[in-house]
């Protein structure tokens, strides 16, 4: 019983990170004046509500209660901040930077859950889906940078 409340503790974790991402990528969409940033933002924000849905019915399939996102995290206003200032100055390497980190941030995260003994097999191909996705979104993103360079 303790090895599935770890799980769901950290599943919840997992699910709070996403909102935090979510959000930022929301509240980029608004700022953002470049056409394929705002694609790029509505897209990656759409995305993180999908993982988000999922994760929360994987709590509750495990007998888990899903956490609510209620106020903002240290994590998600230094985030948030770094964001802002990249769309604001018009620094899109810097802001691709940042995205860049958040996305390697998170795939830790889904590492640390897949590495949790006992985890049960839905979950881990859930985690593995969605950790795929965003591996994938980091390839392009680096096949991107090098087209430039």
């Amino acid at each position: 019983m303790k090895s599935l409340e770890k799980i769901l503790s950290k599943l919840n974790n997992l699910l709070i990170m996403n909102y935090e991402i979510e959000k930022v990528y929301f509240k980029a969409l608004d700022l953002a004046d470049d056409d394929n940033l705002k694609a790029f933002f509505r897209e990656r924000s759409f995305e993180r509500n999908e993982f988000g849905r999922q994760l929360r019915a994987e709590i509750v399939k495990l007998g888990g209660k899903p956490k609510e996102l209620n106020i903002s995290s240290s994590d998600f206003d230094r985030i948030w901040k770094n964001f802002r200032n990249f769309i604001l100055l018009k620094n899109e390497n810097d802001l691709m930077e940042e995205i860049y980190s958040l996305k390697k941030l998170n795939i830790e995260k889904y590492n640390e859950l897949l590495m949790q003994i006992n985890l049960p097999l839905s979950t881990c191909k859930l985690l593995i889906k969605q950790q795929d996705s965003i591996y994938s979104h980091m390839n392009a993103m680096k096949r991107e940078e090098e087209f430039v360079l």
